[in-house]
Order: structure tokens, then sequence, then C-alpha cells
């Protein structure tokens, strides 16, 4: 922790200077926890496999709303070319469009495996939030109950002086 004389710290990932009392970087790309405890994300990146941070990105994707619109192009497009309006080549996915039901099932099992996984993930990351919480916690009632002895000691120290002082 900063002492009285220092204006600024030093974030030790991006090297950028913040205000002293600045609990994460400033610097909007690196946004790093500042101080001696752990960060959550960085604690989850250390654990994370490849396919985790795949399927994290896959299913940051599935919640934009570009991807509704890429499946109401698509499915436009397959009925479109399918039903004879664009007539770029013969149809393979007569009406009722057996194809584009059964590959919108199969995406509709894996998207929501991904969301399954990806949940699990956030579960985890809350889960680490939470230890870390803990963690910060009991630090901090330590150091709050090592402060409260000094100023007790400071305290009954205070009052043996001040009573040898009106004994004098």
């Amino acid at each position: 922790m900063p002492t009285d004389f220092e204006s600024e710290l030093v974030c030790p990932a991006c090297g950028g200077k913040n205000d002293a009392h600045a609990v994460f970087c400033q610097n909007p790309k690196c946004h790093k926890a500042l101080g001696e405890f752990r960060y959550a994300l960085e604690e989850l990146g250390r654990q994370s496999l490849w396919h985790e941070a795949l399927v994290t990105k896959i299913a940051g994707f599935i919640g934009k709303p570009h991807f509704v619109v890429i499946h109401i192009v698509w499915i436009g497009a397959w009925i479109a070319l399918n039903t004879g309006i664009f007539m770029i080549g013969r149809t393979f996915d007569a009406y009722p469009f057996g194809l584009l039901a059964l590959a919108l099932s199969i995406e509709a099992v894996l998207i929501t495996s991904i969301l399954i996984i990806s949940n699990s993930g956030q579960s985890n990351l809350a889960n680490t939030r939470a230890t870390l919480d803990y963690e910060v916690n009991v630090q901090t009632y330590r150091e709050i109950q090592h402060i409260q002895q000094t100023l007790e000691m400071i305290s009954e120290r205070l009052s043996l002086l001040e009573s040898r002082q009106s004994g004098s």
C-alpha cells in the first residue's frame, strides 16, 4: 500500500501510473488489480484450458444481436433458395425444409451445450471471486485487529504518561 508520501501507484502489468488510492489500473486496456492480492480473472486465466476460452468466446458471440441477424439472413436465404424465389440452382431442401430443421436442431443442441459449459465457467468465476474476497476480508480483519491492538497500546501508554505528569 502507498505511504502518505506516494502520490501514485505503478501497475505491475502495464507499468502505467495510477492514483494512490486506485484499486484497479486506470488503463482501460489493462485494468489489473493493484495490490498484493490476486485478481479473479487472472486466477481463472491461469487455470483455464484452451477449450474453455473458446467456449467463452463462442458464448459471448451467441449473446450478441449479430447472432440473431446472421440467423435471420441465413434462414431467409435458405428458404428463398429452396422455394424458388432465387433461381440460382436447383433446390436441395424442399418444403417443409427437413434438412433445415435437422441443421437447426443440431445447432440448438450445440448452442445449449456451449451455454451450459459457459455457465459453468461463470460459476467457477463467481466461486473464485468469493474465495478471493474472503481472503481479502480475512487479511483486512487481521490488519484491523492489529491496528486496534496498537491503538489500545498507544492509549494505555498515553494514559500512563498523563497519570505520571499529573502526579508530578
